[in-house]
């Protein structure tokens, strides 16, 4: 079944605290300015139409740019999978996991 693809944002987490700071917490500056390659960090992805998604991408190349893959399969968001190549800025992280270990 050919499904069309979900044309996507990703959401400023910077811009969502400042807008509603007790509802949408964002980590520090700190904390985000410490992420490196092999941490697990949480995105919000935007589609044109729909609800956004939020989803764990595990940092693979850091930088003022970084990338990432995306952990999981997204439910609405069609032609994105997991393994996906995603990439961001510091001020998309709206949440940062723990390294796995390994």
């Amino acid at each position: 079944m050919f499904r069309r693809r979900t044309q996507w944002t990703l959401a400023d987490g910077v811009e969502r605290h400042r807008l509603a700071p007790e509802t949408f917490r964002v980590p520090s500056e700190e904390a985000k300015a410490s992420v490196q390659v092999g941490d697990l960090v949480k995105l919000v992805f935007e589609p044109s139409t729909g609800i956004a998604e939020r989803m764990w991408v595990t940092v693979t190349s850091g930088g003022d740019q970084l990338v990432g893959t995306l952990n999981s399969d997204p439910a609405e968001l069609h032609g994105l999978r997991a393994g996906d190549a995603v990439p961001f800025e510091r001020r998309h992280v709206i949440a940062i996991g723990h390294r796995p270990h390994g």
